[in-house]
């Protein structure tokens, strides 16, 4: 009997002890004790266990001291909690996104550098340069050698020359004369570190090899993660309210990044950081190899914190998705289908190219297409700036061209100037964003998505579904129905502290409703 109890009971009970206690199981408490609650707030907070000092300290006290949870909550230990609390949201991980194209980056080849997509342009055929020193003529022109090659090609082939690369400063490496050509203009008027000067015979990686990508990719996809995860860090270091994350964090840059900024911005892949999100000439000067060496830089109004950092716009590279992400994260409200599915539309009706209004479709997209416009002068695939001055919402040019052809690569890639339905033609010459939007819905594209947090912080949904989403990483499960008066609650203390975010943990984590979760 008794051990059968003690398997019901799931420890021993209390009357295995004393002989004169009643034969049932006391009712279990759910209320964590003061060890069990040191070691949850340790392991939610800092993400590791209390030290056996830290158990110690507590037998002198009745529980938790709020001394010790306001000492957590300041810790660094926290602020990486937090950081990988957003990660979680955000996703904001750019292993797989290329930001360089192949003619850009160079290989190594027997400890001599080169572009092998550009060796028939320079030699005839995607071969390496030779493995001898180059050599120039009086007028300071490259000297080749014809060769022939295995397959019969004939090539003309130069030496390399010495480089100090912007990677290694210290250090002097091979590289192909072709490659290593400095010039900023080609012989053809190319801008060399343009994708145009890829056509250029006369254009190389510039000084230093500054044009070009050596093992970049990953360097300064890292940093771009890194920016964003700072601009969470900044968010509790500077005691800013949870909101400022969404509407001003600054940026930040380490020496890849600021390099790639400076030097590499233009030199793009599938995705492009073009025009600029931040102006050149607000990106310091810090050489390549300091990748530790972070350091703030102010954006301008444009800008909404996270939600336009170059990490957040490459992760998510349509104004849809960007929309839906902030919907569905921040506001706790993802775009789904009704249950049962779509109703059935008619064919005319399938054939509706305004999402807005076609049958099914119009469910969703009468609030993501308006939504989906706050991101509409960042452009897609990308993370760069539309600014109004040069990206005008209408230009009659591109109205024009539209109708009569020769649109310039400007109209073509920003502007609409082609129609699939009769309807679009209504909108030629208008920046893509403003295609289908109503009167009412053009500001949206203006004031980017600041607007959009701003307005969603009025009506209480942003600060009810931090709240949300906090307690549910706390609690490790979603508020059941008969908690929803203490979530809200909660959000109205959030709110009420001007959105700290230590608070609002705080608030939840000295919680009756924490300390009962087991």
């Amino acid at each position: 009997m008794c051990a059968l109890l003690v398997l019901l009971c799931g420890s021993s009970p209390a009357w295995a002890q004393d002989n004169d206690a009643p034969l049932w199981c006391a009712e279990p408490s759910t209320w964590t004790s003061a060890p069990e609650y040191l070691r949850a707030l340790s392991l939610d907070l800092r993400g590791k266990l209390p030290s056996p000092g830290e158990y110690e300290a507590l037998e002198t006290v009745s529980d938790v001291p709020d001394s010790l949870i306001d000492e957590w909550l300041a810790s660094p230990e926290f602020g990486a909690r937090l950081v990988r609390f957003h990660r979680s949201i955000l996703w904001n991980n750019l292993s797989n996104i290329g930001l360089f194209q192949g003619r850009a980056t160079l290989r190594e080849n027997g400890d001599i550098y080169w572009r092998r997509d550009l060796g028939d342009l320079y030699r005839g055929e995607d071969v390496r340069c030779l493995d001898e020193e180059a050599t120039f003529t009086a007028a300071g022109e490259i000297v080749t050698t014809e060769i022939t090659e295995n397959n019969g090609m004939v090539t003309q082939r130069e030496g390399w020359v010495w480089v100090a690369p912007y990677w290694a400063p210290d250090t002097l490496i091979k590289v192909c004369a072709f490659d290593a050509q400095e010039e900023a203009v080609g012989p053809t008027g190319a801008s060399c570190d343009r994708p145009a000067g890829y056509q250029d015979a006369g254009c190389g990686c510039g000084p230093n090899l500054q044009w070009c990508a050596w093992k970049s990719n990953e360097a300064v996809s890292e940093a771009l993660e890194q920016d964003l995860n700072r601009r969470v860090l900044w968010l509790l270091e500077n005691n800013r309210p949870y909101t400022d994350l969404l509407t001003q964090a600054p940026a930040f840059v380490n020496g890849p990044l600021a390099h790639f900024l400076k030097h590499q911005v233009f030199v793009h892949n599938t995705v492009s950081l073009e025009p600029s999100p931040v102006p050149v000439q607000q990106i310091p000067d810090i050489p390549y190899t300091e990748v530790d060496t972070w350091v703030e830089i102010p954006v301008g109004s444009q800008h909404a914190g996270i939600l336009t950092s170059p990490a957040f716009l490459l992760r998510f590279q349509t104004n849809r998705a960007r929309a839906s992400k902030y919907y569905a994260d921040f506001l706790c409200s993802p775009f789904q289908p009704p249950p049962g599915g779509l109703p059935p539309s008619t064919d005319e009706e399938a054939l509706e190219v305004d999402l807005q209004k076609r049958a099914g479709c119009k469910l969703c997209h009468s609030l993501l297409e308006p939504a989906a416009s706050h991101w509409g002068r960042w452009p897609e695939q990308g993370g760069g700036y539309l600014n109004p001055e040069e990206y005008t919402p209408y230009r009659e040019d591109c109205a024009l061209c539209a109708v009569n052809g020769g649109c310039s690569q400007l109209c073509r890639d920003r502007y609409v100037t082609e129609a699939i339905a009769h309807s679009e033609k209504a909108y030629f010459g208008w920046l893509q964003a403003y295609l289908f939007r109503r009167p009412e819905h053009k500001i949206f594209v203006e004031e980017g998505p600041r607007l959009l947090v701003e307005s969603t912080m009025v009506d209480d949904r942003l600060p009810s579904c931090v709240t949300a989403k906090m307690s549910r990483w706390l609690l490790g499960r979603p508020a059941l129905a008969e908690e929803e008066g203490w979530l809200a609650d909660v959000a109205m203390q959030f709110v009420a502290n001007g959105y700290d975010v230590r608070a609002l943990v705080k608030a939840i984590v000295t919680s009756d409703m924490y300390r009962n979760v087991r």
